[in-house]
């Protein structure tokens, strides 16, 4: 929220913010259709009613304990697993008697007013055939589908030529008045919230929908009624984008008929975001986007209709005319309608279920104990496939634990059982699992088989959601590679697939390793694009996980950009964050985080103190990649101040930990800063040694440029040995590598390393050569240190052969 943004008590009444001259459009959600007759069960209501049913009953209070499960990631994993066309949803058919929020909104509708809603039931509509006339009723539309979106774009049209529309933003399962089934239009899971939506509007309404809302809102006042603003996902980003607005009037429903208005906008008397709800801060928001005035009224929002609203839009319908019970039927509780489609699920089903909303919201060891109850019941009732299941879910539980080994025994334990099945789409999930332990690993050429064999079955298939996971996990193996091109179109074409699945938290991931390519490539701007829509969308997903690993890649951004303050900003909120979570590993990543920015700004103390305190947190939990980090951290700046048995002491400490857990990346890293610290110690036999192991482990993992560096240094220990045919075969051997990846300060440094061992030899006709082409390209790269060297060792030469 921006730091010019106020909140104002507002002083007119409510009379004076409600005139006949001007034009008015309703956004209305679920909240109006609480109220008798309707009695609508909320969205709470019906999560923990569909949990009774779909749950195991020992984790049905674990899971409405978490705040962050929201109604969509439910009925997301209920279409998933039990329930593909959400026959819940036809309860609403029982739903039809229309509350007085309801016939307000009809009559308002047939004096030419404007309504939106984000609503699935028909109440508007069945409001609309109570107060129209029996011939009348072919003139209602909803509008409901895409065509009709596209269609009926012009309300002032309709309302001319004597319809009465009623925008339904979210779908619905039918149209009541033509008895069209448009179950297509639903948006009620996480994926349907995602879905058609394009680079950087994740969470705005649909291209094809902007120009009707365009037409709706234009110069009108809107006002909000029903709708909390807690769970905004397409309607806040929306709202921000609506400049063309007039006002906007939000009622916040609350149990007091006390009217409470105020005005946002921007002026002194700051209030700080964390004092304010989140609406209020939403609606700063929307202020800050914007030239016209928003107006939040705090009050019951039957009574505001009842006492107010009707008054001003229809003074000549008394309210105490309308009739609310006219048809008394019995209508069956939610929680006793569902029973007959959901009362036979499986116990094995429900662990499914359960284990995908731990492992959704990042709640890992629920995650775990609803994997390992699964397991024992698939193996009770001899049911291999989903055996299978949970066995893959201990796998990624333990890899996100940092149990690599254990994972892949648990991936191929569910590949065995998935080949004895013939299950083809378990294998490819499978064989993808494996691969990205060998990717951890720094087996990278094992996991691009795995992944590549994954991704041939799912196009089989057909699989977008398993495609997904498979180009992700290639672009990885290319990134790696430094081969950031293919990285991107790999990333890219999995973010085109996110957007037609709408798997949001897949999107906000893979936004992430786009901006991560990006920053390799060191256009941080585009970096920062990138990471900034992952964040968005992991804000609105409440995935507080996502936000810690975005907030610091932006920070890290920052870093290179030498703006420490900011860098430390975005590192201290990631830091707050891990610690609300209670997550150490998270924390830990963040204090390390902080050290680095205190090492650039040459506050070595600080790091040091951080960077021992990230390991401090890491030695209590044990995630051996994370330590080695942070061993190499310490490691790092007790070679930078000379204290080098400090710094080989705590590399060899990594070293023991990489080459446990087979980390091949790591360990021949360490390896080559041991041989570093070795060769000024003047220990130049176990330096090469040490030089030597890293090379074929470079080479095993296909690091060629890393190969390159080690095989320069082992050249130039062969040079102190005065074994020059060793060091020029190293050194030609380097200079194929570098030509090989087109690294022009390599080859330069190459060419130099090589004539030196040519003067050496008095073969200077050759070392000449091999200078001059050094020259070359040291000049273009404009180095011009190293151009003044190769220029002596020329004259050197000339000298010498009396030139």
């Amino acid at each position: 929220m921006a730091d010019d943004i106020q909140f104002k008590e507002y002083k007119e009444n409510i009379e004076a913010l409600f005139t006949p001259k001007r034009r008015y459009t309703f956004l209305v959600g679920a909240g109006i259709s609480m109220d008798p007759p309707t009695n609508m069960p909320s969205a709470i209501q019906i999560v923990k009613d569909l949990l009774e049913l779909c749950a195991p009953p020992d984790e049905i209070e674990n899971l409405l304990s978490l705040e962050m499960l929201r109604f969509e990631l439910v009925v997301e994993k209920i279409q998933d697993i039990f329930d593909k066309d959400l026959k819940f949803l036809d309860y609403l058919e029982y739903i039809t008697e229309p509350n007085l929020i309801h016939l307000f909104l009809s009559n308002i509708i047939t004096r030419g007013n404007y309504v939106i809603t984000t609503n699935f039931d028909y109440l508007i509509e069945q409001a609309l055939l109570k107060v129209l006339e029996n011939n009348w009723h072919q003139d209602i539309i909803p509008i409901i589908s895409k065509e009709d979106f596209i269609f009926y774009q012009d309300p002032e049209n309709l309302m001319k030529s004597n319809k009465y529309p009623v925008y339904k933003i979210h779908g619905s399962k039918r149209n009541i008045i033509t008895g069209k089934d448009t179950s297509d239009s639903l948006i009620t899971t996480m994926s349907a919230l995602g879905k058609e939506r394009g680079e950087g509007e994740t969470f705005t309404i649909e291209p094809y929908k902007k120009p009707t809302i365009f037409n709706l809102m234009n110069k009108r006042t809107l006002v909000v009624l029903g709708y909390s603003g807690s769970d905004d996902f397409d309607i806040g980003p929306t709202l921000r984008e609506l400049p063309f607005l007039n006002r906007l009037i939000w009622i916040e429903h609350t149990q007091s008929t006390q009217t409470e208005i105020t005005k946002i906008r921007k002026r002194e008397d700051l209030i700080s975001p964390e004092k304010s709800s989140h609406l209020e801060q939403m609606l700063a928001e929307i202020s800050s986007s914007g030239d016209f005035e928003v107006i939040l009224i705090k009050i019951s929002t039957r009574y505001f209709v009842e006492t107010h609203l009707w008054n001003v839009f229809l003074p000549y319908l008394p309210v105490n005319e309308i009739n609310l019970f006219e048809i008394e039927k019995k209508i069956p509780e939610f929680s006793e309608w569902i029973k007959p489609i959901y009362e036979d699920i499986a116990s094995v089903e429900k662990y499914k279920f359960t284990c995908h909303l731990f492992y959704y919201l990042k709640e890992i060891e629920a995650a775990k104990r609803c994997s390992e109850k699964g397991i024992l019941i698939a193996e009770e009732i001899n049911d291999k496939s989903s055996k299978s299941y949970f066995l893959n879910f201990l796998g990624m539980i333990n890899q996100i634990m940092g149990n690599f080994l254990t994972a892949l025994q648990y991936y191929k334990q569910a590949l065995q059982i998935d080949e004895s099945l013939n299950d083809i789409a378990g294998k490819s999930t499978d064989l993808n699992n494996i691969g990205s332990i060998f990717l951890t690993l720094g087996k990278y050429d094992e996991a691009f088989s795995q992944y590549h064999q994954s991704l041939e079955i799912v196009e089989k298939l057909g699989d977008l959601s398993s495609k997904i996971s498979c180009l992700n996990n290639i672009g990885r193996v290319y990134e790696i590679r430094h081969e950031f091109n293919l990285a991107l179109e790999n990333y890219l074409e999995a973010v085109k697939i996110t957007e037609i699945v709408g798997d949001l938290n897949r999107k906000a991931a893979l936004l992430n390793n786009i901006g991560m390519i990006y920053k390799a490539n060191d256009e941080k701007e585009r970096a920062i694009k990138y990471y900034d829509e992952a964040l968005r969308i992991s804000d609105l997903l409440g995935d507080l996980y996502g936000k810690v690993i975005l907030l610091n890649n932006i920070g890290r951004v920052y870093d290179d950009y030498k703006n420490y303050k900011k860098a430390l900003d975005k590192y201290s909120e990631s830091l707050q964050i891990a610690e609300q979570l209670g997550d150490l590993s998270k924390k830990a990543g963040c204090i390390n985080n902080i050290g680095s920015v205190y090492l650039a700004q040459g506050k070595i103390d600080k790091a040091l103190e951080k960077y021992q305190e990230a390991l401090n947190i890491e030695e209590r939990l044990g995630d051996p990649l994370m330590k080695i980090i942070y061993l190499n951290n310490i490691g790092m700046i007790h070679n930078n101040r000379a204290n080098y048995n400090l710094a080989k002491e705590k590399y060899s400490e990594a070293l023991i930990i990489a080459n446990d857990i087979g980390d091949l990346s790591k360990k021949s890293l360490l390896l080559t800063k041991i041989g570093s610290i070795n060769m000024i110690q003047e220990e130049y036999q176990v330096a090469l040694v040490k030089y030597q192991e890293a090379v074929l482990i470079f080479d095993k993992i296909g690091e060629l440029n890393n190969k390159a560096a080690s095989l320069s240094n082992i050249g130039k220990i062969y040079e102190i040995f005065d074994n020059y045919y060793d060091a020029l075969r190293s050194y030609e051997e380097t200079l194929v590598i570098d030509q090989q990846i087109k690294d022009p300060m390599g080859i330069a440094s190459d060419l130099y390393n090589i004539g030196r061992v040519y003067t050496m030899h008095g073969e200077y006709r050759k070392a000449l050569h091999n200078y001059e082409e050094s020259l070359k390209i040291f000049n273009q790269l404009e180095q011009e240190q190293y151009v003044d060297v190769i220029r002596n060792k020329i004259d050197d030469i000339n000298r010498k052969i009396g030139k």
